[in-house]
């Protein structure tokens, strides 16, 4: 095939009057172009001609061959625009260009040449899961993904990758058809109230999607324009929260008029009387509120002094964000979503749609709007479910540079310089978690001594006392985790599993799908700031409890030790010399007993997740009842706040409304003594009938039994679940003679 057509490619087919509409052969003419441009690829690529311009869906798949053959010989590596042309359009590229495409191209790449077998889907799937995680998938890459899932009829994957990308591109939606609508019918319902300082309509359309992402069919009811301080003061009822969506202009609009002074003055002024609202919300709602921060302006209104000027846009905007932060800080019931955080992939100036608010009084743009309801529905993911409790995480080349096994200490990389100064800050990151409650867990394929690899090698943070466990070895990490989990009595889905190797990753999300194991970033330089910005570790709120985890589950694996030595299960116990101290819900405990109504799955009897509010509404009026929790101790050291319960009275009658238990102390008999101490402090309160409930979920199956145990006769059964009776006076309290049982003085 001549290749005139290549060299002349500066001219237009209007300029060419000697180009028919067919050659000779019967070829058109732009399939002639095609195939010239195919012929001298190298060539084309380095003058960046002809290849951008073809539509590469019209190409045979054997020209696209052609084509990738051309480039081998001559040693030119596929450019990214072209392999994502070719993959958008359905072809596909050899496979050992995969580990050279970013993870969103390398699963179209598979489903392109997919034909729909089960292995094949479960390998896709499990690839999907760690793109949800992905905020960098290029957006017709996302397109061509969900199209080709729909076109397989692997509808569930297909609307879950449409949905996490719906807040970057909401046109992916569109083509999962009915799908959208027919899962959200199948969804929970969560009830919403939605406020703002201006228009809430964006806001709660783009709610409905980012709610169905976490697992919610979301019901909005929208309050009047402009109209939060009446939705504080008077907190809406039977919803389950109050979201406010807030803005400066709307809420407090600046006139220019008057002094500088004057006017900030007026603006502080809003500003304490929202501070007063949201203290009147938290005195009188049950419910949380979830507000956003107001972000970061385009534009200053001061110049240089906008920061501090009474002028000044950021100083207005700071004093507003500051009574938000002050509210939150001081009440539980409020939430506040970082809005700067929300919005960081979007430049400042495409916060706002200037058209927007003059015609409709929007204060944000469609795609900021679409951010913040991702924001919002994040947030109340982890306000209901908590963060991820385990940070399961990979040695080589994840928290080091280089193998362990191949290089030896000398040759890994963690220090001073880089490469070694981007890993050193990853483990700073995993202290840093630490510090906030996570578990490590070091999970590596390796000879079982890398772990000294810590305390040996002088540029390493980590320690291996920092590790509440490890496995280190050549066994299947799927394996090893699910060892880990049971020795920590903890579920999977507390795990979250970090690995620099594409192969690690896949197998987990095949085999332990429970486990969270999204895409770690290549560059080790970009690890540190992502591994900050994965929603999945965030805390809602810090306890003591968070801060010293990693010592009481070190205390608890220095009681297990002791259990594996015992002779048997009664000398373990005695020789524990465990102490449980009961106390009243406090102020200063009530956010620990909040967070473990929940995260506790195992040993809970009923899965209330009380929050903060109706766990403070019993210490208030114990009238209504109370709430009781408690803390132990053993020879080997302190296991912190480990059990909670709350009672509602009913007359001379009461029922246990929550009982829980941390999984580390389970199996020592806690439970039953302080289900003992409550019974008599009931009693000693008058109550002539105690009830208590058990609820069945996937995970609690092991209290099934737990009231019959104690004592208590089955009362009522029905709607599944199994109501127990226990009469003071009649029947004999639960004891254990394994531990001594106080009160707080």
């Amino acid at each position: 095939m001549p290749t005139t057509f290549v060299d002349m490619a500066g001219s237009t087919m209007a300029s060419r009057p000697d180009v028919a509409s067919t050659t000779p052969n019967g070829e058109s003419a732009i399939d002639a172009i095609v195939d010239a441009a195919i012929e001298a690829a190298p060539e084309c690529l380095r003058r960046r001609i002809i290849l951008p311009s073809i539509d590469w869906s019209a190409v045979a798949p054997q020209k696209v061959g052609v084509l990738l053959a051309s480039l081998a010989q001559a040693r030119v590596a596929v450019p990214r625009w072209l392999a994502k042309s070719l993959l958008v359009a359905g072809h596909t590229l050899p496979h050992e260009m995969e580990p050279r495409l970013a993870a969103s191209m390398t699963v179209l790449n598979r489903l392109n040449s997919a034909t729909g077998e089960i292995e094949e889907r479960s390998t896709i799937a499990a690839a999907l899961g760690g793109l949800a995680h992905d905020r960098e998938v290029d957006v017709e890459i996302a397109a061509a993904l969900v199209q080709r899932l729909v076109g397989l009829s692997w509808d569930e994957e297909a609307l879950g990758f449409a949905l996490a990308q719906f807040h970057r591109a909401p046109h992916v939606l569109r083509h999962t058809g009915t799908l959208f609508n027919d899962r959200l019918r199948q969804l929970p319902a969560v009830r919403f109230r939605l406020a703002g300082s201006s228009t809430t309509h964006t806001l709660g359309e783009a709610l409905i999607p980012a709610f169905a992402i976490e697992g919610w069919r979301a019901s909005i009811t929208e309050g009047d324009f402009g109209n939060i301080l009446l939705d504080l003061l008077n907190p809406p009822a039977n919803v389950d929260a109050l979201l406010v969506l807030l803005d400066l202009e709307g809420f407090a609009t600046r006139d220019w008029r008057g002094p500088a002074d004057n006017s900030f003055a007026l603006l502080t002024e809003r500003a304490d009387i929202l501070a007063d609202a949201l203290k009147e919300f938290s005195s009188r709602s049950s419910v949380p509120l979830l507000v956003n921060s107001i972000p970061m302006p385009a534009a200053p209104t001061a110049g240089l002094l906008d920061s501090r000027h009474a002028m000044g846009l950021r100083r207005a905007i700071d004093t507003l964000n500051g009574r938000l932060l002050e509210a939150a800080e001081r009440s539980s019931r409020i939430i506040v979503i970082d809005a700067d955080r929300a919005l960081s992939a979007l430049p400042a100036r495409d916060h706002v749609d200037p058209k927007f608010w003059y015609y409709g009084r929007v204060a944000y743009s469609a795609e900021a709007t679409r951010h913040l309801a991702r924001a919002f529905a994040e947030a109340w993911r982890l306000l209901r479910r908590g963060s991820a409790k385990v940070l399961a995480v990979d040695l080589d080349n994840t928290l080091w540079g280089g193998v362990y096994g191949d290089d030896g200490i000398e040759r890994l990389d963690c220090g001073d310089e880089f490469p070694g100064n981007a890993f050193r800050a990853m483990q700073q990151e995993c202290l840093r978690l630490r510090a906030q409650g996570l578990l490590l867990v070091a999970l590596s394929k390796n000879n079982p001594d890398a772990i000294s690899v810590f305390e040996r090698h002088p540029g390493m943070t980590l320690r291996p006392d920092d590790f509440a466990a490890a496995a280190i070895n050549w066994d299947p990490k799927p394996d090893n985790i699910r060892k880990i989990a049971a020795e920590l009595n903890l579920g999977l889905d507390s795990f979250l599993f970090l690995d620099d190797s594409p192969h690690e990753r896949e197998a987990m999300r095949r085999l332990c799908p429970e486990v969270m194991v999204p895409e770690l970033p290549r560059d080790p330089a970009e690890r540190p700031s992502w591994l900050r910005s994965l929603a999945a570790t965030w805390p809602v709120r810090l306890t003591t409890e968070d801060a010293s985890r990693a010592a009481m589950y070190a205390t608890e694996s220095k009681a297990r030790s002791a259990k594996a030595g015992a002779s048997s299960v009664e000398d373990y116990l005695t020789g524990l010399d465990q102490r449980l101290v009961l106390s009243f819900v406090r102020d200063e405990t009530v956010a620990r007993a909040a967070q473990m109504h929940q995260r506790t799955n195992q040993f809970n009897l009923t899965t209330e997740r009380l929050a903060e509010p109706g766990i403070a509404a019993l210490m208030k009026d114990e009238a209504r009842g109370i709430a009781v929790l408690g803390r132990v101790t053993d020879k080997f050291g302190d296991h912190g706040i480990v059990i909670v319960a709350t009672v509602a009275f009913e007359g001379r009658e009461a029922v246990i409304r929550t009982l829980l238990m941390s999984c580390r102390v389970i199996g020592r008999e806690v439970e039953r003594a302080f289900l003992g101490e409550l019974l008599r402090e009931l009693e000693r309160r008058g109550v002539s009938r105690i009830h208590g409930r058990y609820v069945p979920t996937p995970k609690n199956a092991m209290v099934k039994d737990f009231y019959a145990s104690c004592g208590f006769k089955t009362w009522n059964t029905g709607n599944g679940e199994t109501v127990w009776t226990f009469v003071p006076g009649q029947q004999e309290p639960p004891a254990s003679r394994f531990v001594t049982v106080s009160w707080e003085s």
